[in-house]
């Protein structure tokens, strides 16, 4: 299945060939992305790594900061 990443605050967009079944992580670890450094966005719902995505879906993925 092909799922598209709206990759912000990189702002610039990537799909990604996943497996049917496929998580929110798998997706992340398909873009090279760290798991515990990136929220997952559907629509305007945040969604849990472990969220099964469907096949055509957008995604945005946004980069968390840390530090002080």
């Amino acid at each position: 299945m092909k799922v598209t990443a709206d990759l912000v605050p990189a702002r610039r967009t990537q799909a990604a060939d996943l497996p049917e079944g496929a998580t929110g992580a798998d997706l992340l670890k398909a873009l090279g992305l760290a798991v515990d450094a990136h929220l997952l966005v559907r629509g305007e719902v945040p969604i849990p790594e472990d969220e099964p995505l469907r096949s055509g879906e957008r995604i945005t993925v946004i980069a968390v900061a840390s530090g002080g």
